[in-house]
């Protein structure tokens, strides 16, 4: 009987299961892929506004699917004359490059290119696919671990690459004013974070010992984790470093350079992630007892919390709090918020005024989301400092369920009006050139 059980499943999952291959390498390698629709450049709806949409694919191995794919997305990053707002973006699990999440991420670049506070820029996506969905319907959620582990593997030199090289052209041309965006979503946040940590550790560490100080060249303008389902290990050793460097004083805590947030509502991560992680890590076992000089309570934590927790569910590591306020003093109003707005004509875009609110203005840690029922009102909120949390620029919080429900979709009115106030955070209005970090002696 096991056994019927077990051929069953096993040709269940095989007859079910998703391809392992490139969706979009259409419009340069139409030899190959002849019947697929070119995909590297979009239009927004909106007159006399666009955005460029670009993909770049990774295989099982986190290697290339089609090299090409990157030098395609150089090129039109290269094209811009105007100085250009590069959004990057990793899909998480159940996703991969013909998903949904393409969808709701044109959301996103839609309501950038209209957006009057970023006239002056040229809006460019990339969209970085892996195999994120291995077979199709309910049967995906038995593949946690194994897509864990994929995502692990493309955590590699590529994509690492990738990011670094794409960040690269857009401040190419423009480096006083281009602007970088990396985000990553679940699974897509541990690749995310494992691709930049060790680029950005070398990078300050290295900058340190060269110059003794001086300035270092952050590698993007801000790099955003949503509701990442990486263990929270990671987070801890990054922001342990950042502690030990903010000790001497030398980098400014109030501008993040990463911030991960996790939906209060979001089971995936805050349930199924531990029992996932369970039995991997169930011999996994060891005392910290350095104390908590650099890091956030670690002192007599044991590993196993680490490892089976992430990063928006291990209370150890937060640094803020989302808590609603009233309108701050210099808050302007919904209607002068609204007539600011171009109209347009995509749905997912059509009443979210409190994203251009939260982008044109600065409100120090204060941000607005429009209320569902009735966009033409603000709720404000406050990114509360937590008393006692380590000092440095990775922010770790937990977001109310209004603001994301659940674990995705993540991108939208409201996810989308708290990422134009986190980006607004981090670069201030007057900041120009490429996002540095200061490195005392």
């Amino acid at each position: 009987m096991f056994r019927v059980i077990v051929t069953a499943l096993s040709m269940g999952l095989l007859s079910a299961c998703v391809g392992n291959k490139p969706y979009r390498l259409g419009g340069i390698a139409d030899e190959f892929y002849p019947n697929q629709k070119p995909e590297f450049e979009q239009t927004a709806v909106s007159s006399g506004r666009n955005y460029r949409l670009s993909f770049v694919e990774f295989d099982e191995r986190g290697d290339f699917w089609d090299r090409r794919q990157l030098a395609a997305a150089s090129r039109a990053i290269r094209k811009s004359n105007k100085p250009v707002l590069l959004v990057t973006f990793i899909h998480g699990w159940h996703n991969n490059a013909d998903s949904g999440d393409v969808e709701t991420f044109r959301c996103l670049l839609s309501e950038l290119a209209v957006s009057e506070s970023l006239s002056g820029f040229q809006i460019h996506g990339v969209f970085l696919g892996w195999r994120g969905r291995l077979v199709e319907g309910s049967l995906d959620y038995i593949t946690f671990l194994n897509r864990k582990g994929a995502a692990t593997r493309v955590a590699g030199t590529p994509i690492t690459e990738t990011i670094f090289e794409l960040i690269r052209q857009a401040r190419k041309a423009h480096p006083a004013r281009s602007k970088c965006v990396v985000i990553g979503h679940s699974f897509g946040a541990l690749v995310l974070e494992k691709a930049m940590a060790q680029a950005i550790a070398g990078g300050v560490l290295a900058q340190d010992v060269q110059s003794g100080g001086g300035s270092f060249d952050a590698p993007a303008d801000l790099i955003l984790l949503v509701n990442s389902a990486g263990e929270s290990i990671y987070a801890k050793e990054l922001s342990d470093m950042f502690g030990r460097i903010a000790h001497r004083n030398s980098i400014n805590p109030n501008r993040p350079l990463l911030i991960s947030i996790t939906s209060e509502s979001d089971s995936a991560t805050g349930s199924w992630f531990p029992i996932g992680t369970f039995l991997p890590n169930l011999f996994a076992h060891r005392r910290y007892h350095w104390g908590t000089r650099y890091g956030t309570g670690s002192h007599e934590v044991d590993q196993h919390e680490y490892l089976t927790k992430t990063p928006g569910n291990n209370s150890l590591l937060f640094t803020h709090t989302v808590l609603p306020e009233a309108p701050p003093p210099d808050a302007h109003s919904t209607r002068e918020a609204l007539l600011r707005r171009n109209l347009r004509t995509e749905e997912c875009v059509a009443a979210n005024p409190a994203f251009e609110e939260n982008l044109r203005h600065s409100h120090g840690t204060s941000f607005a989301t429009s209320d569902p029922n009735n966009p033409n009102q603000f709720k404000w909120w406050k990114l509360a400092k937590i008393e006692g949390a380590s000092r440095n620029p990775y922010w770790i919080l937990q977001v109310p369920d209004e603001i994301i429900h659940e674990h995705s979709p993540i991108f939208t009115p409201a996810g989308r009006a708290m990422m134009a106030a986190l980006f607004r955070i981090s670069n201030p209005e007057d900041a120009e050139g490429p996002r540095q970090m200061r490195l005392s002696p």
